[in-house]
């Protein structure tokens, strides 16, 4: 299975300052993983047309197969996102009607008396793909830059789940034709006791990653394991994933320990 190699960029002044947290891109990297994608990249940039188009440069010349985009096509002046798309890709932004027709209804407003910033959070690129909202006003945009596949979403978190779940999710799938599952365990040791152990199983068993959470280490109940695996359903994930917690807690009951499996 030839992994789908996928990179998120979150564009947000406020995200840089520290001031909101990126829960996008956390959020969006789970999603990801169990979609059968491997995401191999997480930028965070602020509202700059130079910087973004930079590193979308960047990013296309690394070859990706999906660049997942989030924030900066509001109402505001900083929301640069879309804007700097257009200058990338020569193609020119326009309104998109069925947004036009949302905020038009929302607001109680005729479309030709709408405000600018309402007219600018409603446009689109012209010959890109436009994804529908399903619970808000901006438009996701989709375009084809050389081998990557860029996606551009508005950044309130509500409607980047809604959109990825209605939508994107589905797009990734077909695209890596295969699934991930994950779980976790809890192991009485330390991680440099557990490491040899996790560097054993992953070199027997594949498309498996074993991860002990030392941030999660509590000396009395000992050290949390993520396991996640890829296979081409959920079934054989979850078989793979068995496989693996069955070599783990030989490994650790031959070291007279204990194996924990937690629900999640």
């Amino acid at each position: 299975m030839a992994a789908v190699n996928i990179e998120i960029l979150a564009i947000g002044n406020e995200l840089c300052y520290g001031k909101v947290a990126d829960t996008n891109s956390f959020w969006l990297a789970d999603q990801l993983t169990r979609a059968g994608g491997l995401v191999t990249r997480i930028t965070c940039l602020r509202d700059s047309e130079e910087q973004i188009c930079k590193v979308l440069k960047e990013i296309i010349e690394r070859e990706v197969d999906f660049l997942i985009i989030t924030g900066g096509l509001g109402p505001t002046n900083d929301d640069k996102t879309l804007d700097s798309i257009s200058k990338l890709t020569k193609l020119e932004t326009i309104p998109d009607e069925n947004a036009l027709e949302k905020i038009s209804k929302r607001k109680n407003i005729p479309k030709s008396k709408l405000p600018k910033n309402h007219v600018k959070m409603a446009r689109k690129l012209s010959g890109a793909e436009t994804i529908d909202n399903p619970v808000g006003i901006c438009p996701t945009i989709s375009v084809q830059l050389k081998e990557t596949t860029l996606i551009a979403m508005p950044g309130p978190p509500n409607e980047v789940q809604s959109i990825f779940k209605t939508h994107i999710s589905k797009i990734i799938e077909k695209s890596s034709g295969r699934k991930s599952q994950s779980t976790r365990v809890i192991v009485k040791m330390v991680e440099s006791e557990v490491a040899p152990i996790i560097e054993d199983i992953e070199k027997k068993i594949a498309n498996i990653y074993l991860k002990p959470l030392v941030s999660e280490y509590d000396p009395e109940k000992g050290i949390p394991i993520e396991i996640i695996s890829f296979e081409k359903n959920d079934m054989d994930c979850w078989k793979l994933i068995e496989e693996t917690k069955t070599l783990l807690r030989e490994a650790v009951e031959q070291k007279g320990r204990k194996l924990i499996t937690l629900t999640k």
